[in-house]
Parts: C-alpha cells; sequence; structure tokens
C-alpha cells in the first residue's frame, strides 16, 4: 500500500510493509521444515530462548544441499571464504552440528567506502534420523564446500522363524 504523506511541505511516499514479514526469514523457515521433512519432524534443532521465542536469523548462516540415495544421505554446506581449520562438525546425542568462524582478510575497515562481506561465527545443526549411522560420518572440504556423507543403517529384513508343532 502507498501514498503521500506531507512532511516540513515536503510530500513523501509511503510504502507499507507486507503483511508477511521478512521474506527471507520466511525462506529461511520453509528451507528448514524441508530439511525437517527429510531429518524427521524435529530435523532442525531450533535455537530458541527460553520463552520459545524463535531467535533471529543470523547473518551469517551457511547454504545446505542434501541428497539422498540408498545407501547414504548426502549435506553439502556452501562456505566461501571459510578455511577449512576453522570449522567443526560433531555429533552428540543424535544432532549432527556444523560450527567455524569466517575470518576477515583485514585487520580493520579504516578506509572502507563499501563493506558488504558478513564475517563471523556460524552455527547449524541437524537431528539425525534413526537410518544414519552416526560412527561412520565422514566430511571433506574442498573449494570452499563442506560435504558430509552420512551411511544409512543396512536394514536387517526379520526372517521367518520356523516353530516346531509338538503333537
Amino acid at each position: 500500500m502507498t501514498g503521500l504523506q506531507t512532511v516540513n511541505g515536503t510530500a513523501r511516499r509511503l510504502v507499507s510493509r507486507p503483511a508477511y514479514g521478512d521474506p527471507f526469514g520466511v525462506l529461511g523457515r520453509d528451507f528448514d521444515r524441508m530439511i525437517g521433512s527429510i531429518f524427521g519432524r524435529d530435523g532442525l534443532v531450533n535455537s530458541a530462548d527460553t520463552n520459545g521465542n524463535e531467535a533471529p536469523q543470523k547473518l551469517l548462516t551457511p547454504r545446505i544441499d542434501v541428497h539422498e540415495t540408498d545407501d547414504n544421505i548426502e549435506l553439502s554446506a556452501e562456505l566461501p571464504g571459510v578455511e577449512q581449520g576453522d570449522v567443526d562438525v560433531s555429533v552428540l546425542e543424535g544432532v549432527l552440528t556444523i560450527t567455524g568462524e569466517k575470518k576477515s582478510t583485514r585487520e580493520s575497515n579504516d578506509g572502507a567506502r563499501v563493506v558488504e562481506r558478513t564475517y563471523g561465527s556460524f552455527k547449524r545443526s541437524f537431528r539425525l534420523p534413526d537410518t544414519v549411522d552416526a560412527d561412520k560420518i565422514a566430511a571433506s572440504f574442498k573449494n570452499g564446500v563442506l560435504t558430509l556423507t552420512l551411511p544409512k543403517v543396512a536394514e536387517v529384513k526379520p526372517e521367518p522363524r520356523k516353530i516346531a508343532i509338538s503333537g
């Protein structure tokens, strides 16, 4: 919705924000729900405060691709400008966590005209489905992309057991 408002004799155009909120926040929540559909209903471990309110999105959030085959789930995290030594991957109580830090290459921003690149720490956590063998997760890092291979547990199909009939 637009309109005009006069302030100190100057007409200014007013533009209202859409009712649905921040479109990038909506997109992030939709992506988290999609990841949750692969990793289970509570696929993402949400950062929430003690009142249960969702924490605001951080500016530095790695983008994730998830691919699934019969044998593995492959998770690829885009980490441009992050060094391999500044990334940590851990699993605790069925939760996979990727943490790291993108460090600035400059000592200070003195004299900077425009600074659009973001720096800082990041953290993404995912609840693993029961079908993943957490002890065999493998990680590789190449060209700013962290690739995690999450092997699935071999499915054991129960064999029918013969029961002797006495008589």
